[in-house]
């Protein structure tokens, strides 16, 4: 999903950090729209291809992309910076209590663990965490931590794989800005991940509806630009980026 939300301290809606201390229900109403033709749900598949495996996830949010492959999972340690989030993911995911661990953690100081894990997976909050960062070199110091923080608790053949916006609301795929963009090419050319683009199209009931709990996230003006469309599916583009650690 695409970054959303003014700076902190804007009175226009709730910026990022609000919604994530503050709205989990509001952000959960928004992502299960999302890939509403299930690709996501099927890439993941075809990724995670051990049957009873154990898996690794940072910035779970509300559980939206854990949902995708617990059922496959023997296990799993959900981490998130925000216990607003994590609260609202142990809820939603209660039926699967017993195999799910949720920790409060950074994604750039994720937990070490002694046992190794057989994937590593992460949907639309490394970007965020690029994001608060500024100049080429911060960016560039944040990826190399992120990415050995995705791959550190990886066990041999195990694959890390990181889920990020490729534009919302765009009719074709690409970064939607400078610093996601650097971040990109650190993955691809310096880190060694393989990237693959997906459609995740949001869909709703009515029109209107896409405009009211979308402009929650992105603003008056994406409102106007969604309510233009004058549908209820939005079009959504995401990148999948893999490595596979070595000796697999």
């Amino acid at each position: 999903m695409a970054g959303f939300g003014p700076a902190p301290g804007s009175d226009q809606m709730p910026s990022m950090y609000e919604i994530y201390t503050r709205h989990a229900d509001r952000y959960d109403e928004l992502v299960r729209a999302e890939d509403h033709g299930g690709n996501l749900a099927a890439e993941l598949r075809a990724i995670f291809d051990r049957p009873g495996g154990t898996v690794l996830e940072a910035g779970v949010g509300t559980g939206r992309v854990t949902r995708l492959y617990i059922d496959a999972a023997s296990s799993a340690v959900c981490c998130d910076r925000s216990p607003h989030m994590l609260d609202f993911a142990r809820r939603a995911l209660r039926r699967h209590a017993g195999k799910i661990e949720f920790r409060v953690a950074e994604n750039e100081n994720l937990p070490s663990f002694e046992k190794k894990f057989d994937l590593f997976v992460e949907g639309w909050s490394f970007g965020h965490s690029v994001m608060d960062r500024s100049g080429e070199d911060g960016i560039c110091e944040t990826a190399a931590r992120l990415v050995r923080n995705a791959t550190a608790n990886l066990g041999a053949g195990g694959t890390a794989v990181l889920i990020e916006t490729m534009g919302t609301n765009v009719d074709a795929p690409a970064p939607p800005d400078g610093d996601l963009a650097l971040f990109y090419e650190e993955l691809e050319k310096k880190h060694g991940f393989a990237l693959r683009v997906i459609r995740t199209d949001y869909r709703f009931s009515t029109n209107e509806e896409a405009a009211d709990v979308m402009g929650f996230f992105f603003g008056d003006e994406e409102k106007v630009r969604i309510r233009s469309r004058g549908t209820a599916v939005i079009p959504e583009w995401t990148g999948i980026w893999t490595r596979v650690a070595a000796g697999g």
